[in-house]
């Protein structure tokens, strides 16, 4: 079968990991033709799959909902294309890509949902009769499709669980400097939360630790001048996008994850491989893979407090034990998000839709 797989960009964060993740598959294991596609703009992700081999389209469009031209676009895309399957994920890319292979006739539609949509009513309504037109909709956790069922925008049968895969990991040395040291990955947007992060970090008791906060983003100028209102550059590091996380994640004793929103949670699954400690919040499909107190540490990412405690007491604790949470932590994760069961379960699903 061909296969498109359309999202709304193609440059960095979760939904663009789980593709590059996708891409490093043994091509032995694919029993399909794939070309991955952007509405808006391409970037890191799109060279990354490229250069495994795999066709990548960027149409490099505004790819707003309301930008209603996307829809014939992609529709006269299809029809020449002619795929089998269009599998469409993330909010915008759902909404013209869905549209737009139910008009050209395309006779398996895919919708996925990557996190948790703040829809009004008027938008719940509209996903929830766009859904209708698909086959099935992918939530990458079990959250995710309890919220959406919850919602009303798709009946429960209609959902169905993938957990998005992670990227083979490349073992690093650990270098852990003198200073206790926590470690970020993320978008600096306003759903991760970083702001929290760095007052909590301000007001701990150990007063030479340090902060790297991996990533880049439209707050990043804020999070500049948090920084400083706060007296703590010279113990926070902002690094901006990195390809490769995992240098950071060697020299850190302590990976935290403060998003307000999270469907999976693809970086804190990352940390775990790399036998990373983590302190996540409690939100999202993030339960689903940390115990709390067993494999990694669980707060309320709306309560300064109970992080400022957190932390105060994960600094405090032994390293033998913490190292012994991210040792039980890296054996809870290490065989359940692997590339190969990925494709196994999505090409299982787009087989059954036949």
């Amino acid at each position: 079968m061909k296969i498109i797989r359309l999202t709304t960009l193609l440059d960095f964060g979760g939904q663009e990991r789980q593709y590059i993740s996708f891409a490093e598959a043994d091509f032995q294991l694919l029993q399909n033709e794939y070309i991955f596609a952007a509405i808006g703009n391409g970037g890191y992700a799109e060279n990354s799959i490229r250069k495994k081999g795999f066709e990548v389209v960027i149409f490099n469009q505004n790819p707003k909902i309301s930008n209603l031209k996307n829809i014939w676009m992609l529709y006269k895309w299809f029809k020449k294309v002619k795929p089998d399957v269009v599998h469409t994920a993330a909010a915008e890319a759902n909404f013209h890509g869905i549209l737009a292979a139910k008009l050209a006739g395309v006779k398996i539609i895919i919708g996925e949902e990557i996190g948790f949509p703040n829809h009004s009513f008027k938008a719940k309504l509209i996903f929830k009769i766009l859904y209708k037109f698909t086959s099935k909709v992918i939530c990458v956790s079990k959250a995710v499709k309890d919220f959406l069922v919850e919602t009303n925008e798709i009946v429960a049968e209609k959902g169905v669980v993938i957990y998005n895969p992670v990227s083979n990991v490349i073992p690093t040395t650990k270098k852990l400097p003198n200073e206790f040291t926590i470690v970020t990955v993320g978008r600096f947007e306003k759903v991760k939360n970083q702001e929290l992060l760095i007052k909590a970090f301000s007001q701990l008791e150990n007063r030479t630790a340090k902060l790297i906060l991996v990533g880049d983003g439209s707050q990043r100028k804020y999070l500049e001048r948090l920084i400083t209102i706060l007296n703590v550059q010279d113990r926070v590091v902002l690094t901006g996008f990195v390809p490769n996380p995992e240098i950071y994640l060697s020299q850190s004793h302590l990976f935290v994850l403060p998003s307000l929103s999270e469907g999976f949670g693809i970086a804190v699954v990352e940390s775990m491989l790399q036998e990373m400690a983590c302190l996540c919040s409690n939100i999202g499909g993030i339960p689903e893979f940390i115990t709390h107190n067993e494999t990694g540490w669980l707060f309320d990412p709306k309560n300064e407090t109970q992080l400022i405690d957190q932390l105060n007491t994960i600094i405090a604790t032994p390293y033998s034990e913490i190292q012994r949470i991210a040792q039980q932590a890296k054996k809870a994760v290490e065989n359940r998000f692997t590339i190969k069961k990925y494709i196994e379960n999505l090409e299982n699903l787009y087989q059954k839709q036949i």
